[in-house]
């Protein structure tokens, strides 16, 4: 993707973003579950994830994006945890059970051990922005209920 594609869809990305429902963690952290939407996927492709626990790199391929838009297309897109930090915005889901994500894993132990993945985009992508809306969303945001950890 060259820069000025990136550019584009990270701000498409960020002006989602403010549309969904937040919680804030600490400080500095919003928490938000959402369904995987088309700009979401647009986001996390050309993306290097970690699969957890143990923090491997792999390569996000093609072919989980297409189940992804596949799932959203028949109206039964996958949930994925977005956690927005002040360095990143962590978008983090599961490939196996993943409609249950992450709601089984604030729930059941034996669930919070599955590998789950995650893609970091890093602020210095959004550029202005993406501070403004942090900040934004920060100030409007009311703690997370205690129920829900980030990952």
């Amino acid at each position: 993707m060259t820069e000025s594609a990136t550019s584009l869809v990270i701000e498409n990305f960020l002006e989602i973003l403010r549309t969904f429902h937040w919680c804030k963690q600490g400080d500095d952290d919003l928490v938000a579950v959402e369904k995987c939407i088309p700009e979401i996927i647009v986001a996390m492709s050309d993306r290097e994830a970690r699969v957890f626990p143990g923090g491997t790199p792999i390569k996000i391929n093609k072919s989980w994006l297409t189940t992804l838009q596949g799932h959203n297309a028949e109206g039964n897109p996958i949930p994925v945890m977005l956690v927005w930090k002040t360095e990143t915005i962590e978008i983090w889901y599961r490939r196996q059970k993943s409609h249950d994500f992450p709601y089984d894993v604030w729930q059941n132990p034996v669930a919070a051990a599955y590998e789950k993945e995650c893609i970091k985009i890093p602020a210095s992508l959004g550029g202005a922005k993406y501070v403004e809306y942090h900040k934004e969303l920060l100030e409007k945001a009311k703690p997370c209920p205690s129920a829900i950890k980030s990952m």
